[in-house]
């Protein structure tokens, strides 16, 4: 690389996927197949025009994509579609689309379908959590579904996943900007992990249906993972837009 080459340090921009009727109610959903209601497709629709794009006002330029991982779950793979819907047939024949179980929804287990208030009430029934003052899944997990050390686990695998190839795009100086389609709990999951926080305590990571975040290096190091506040929002002006 010469001297006067511009260095591009790899992103992942994770997605969660659109509205559903329950992501609406504030049901728990892991492994309950549910489509985006009518408006998450709108919603999602109007993201990916407005997110993927030519224009330096849009975040994501479709040549600098290299890998999309998305969710097994069919409200994240309708995301996915819905995102990349305006890219050119032949850049997105070019990009690998990647169904990957590591990113699919904390799995609730009994807890599958309840709002939270639901679930609080159900464990006092039974005598749990009577030495804290309530259910938190970050700590506690979820009868018959995962535990933070299983969420970990997978989280960290995928993880290594992404700085592989992250890795490579740095060593050779190319643009590898990844999307990664998941869910609430999984994706606020994987940013705490991302820069090496536990996740047997609540994050105070906030992320709505069809919200947008992410994740980079620091230095352009793979070894120096960070989380780009503001989701890597800028507005460009008109004789720098290019360089962006």
């Amino acid at each position: 690389m010469s001297p006067a080459a511009k260095t591009h340090t790899p992103r992942i921009i994770f997605v969660r996927h659109g509205q559903t009727e329950w992501s609406k109610s504030g049901q728990h959903t892991s492994v309950t197949d549910l489509p985006l209601t009518d408006f998450g497709v709108k919603q999602m629709r109007n993201t990916g025009k407005h997110l993927i794009g030519s224009s330096p006002f849009q975040m994501i330029k479709p040549e600098d994509i290299s890998h999309i991982f998305v969710s097994p779950r069919t409200r994240a793979r309708h995301t996915a579609e819905l995102l990349t819907e305006d890219v050119d047939d032949i850049q997105k024949a070019r990009i690998p689309i990647i169904v990957d179980e590591d990113i699919r929804e904390w799995e609730y287990g009994d807890y599958e379908g309840l709002l939270t208030k639901q679930i609080i009430d159900l464990r006092k029934k039974k005598g749990l959590d009577q030495d804290v003052d309530r259910w938190i899944i970050w700590r506690d997990g979820c009868e018959n579904g995962e535990t933070h050390v299983e969420v970990k686990s997978r989280l960290d695998r995928f993880i290594s996943k992404i700085k592989e190839i992250h890795a490579e795009a740095l060593r050779t100086n190319s643009k590898s900007d990844i999307i990664v389609v998941a869910h609430g709990h999984i994706l606020r999951c994987f940013a705490a992990r991302w820069v090496e926080r536990e996740i047997n305590i609540d994050p105070s990571f906030m992320l709505d249906a069809g919200g947008v975040g992410v994740l980079s290096y620091q230095h352009h190091n793979v070894n120096e993972p960070a989380l780009f506040l503001a989701g890597a929002f800028v507005c460009p002006v008109e004789e720098e837009g290019a360089d962006l």
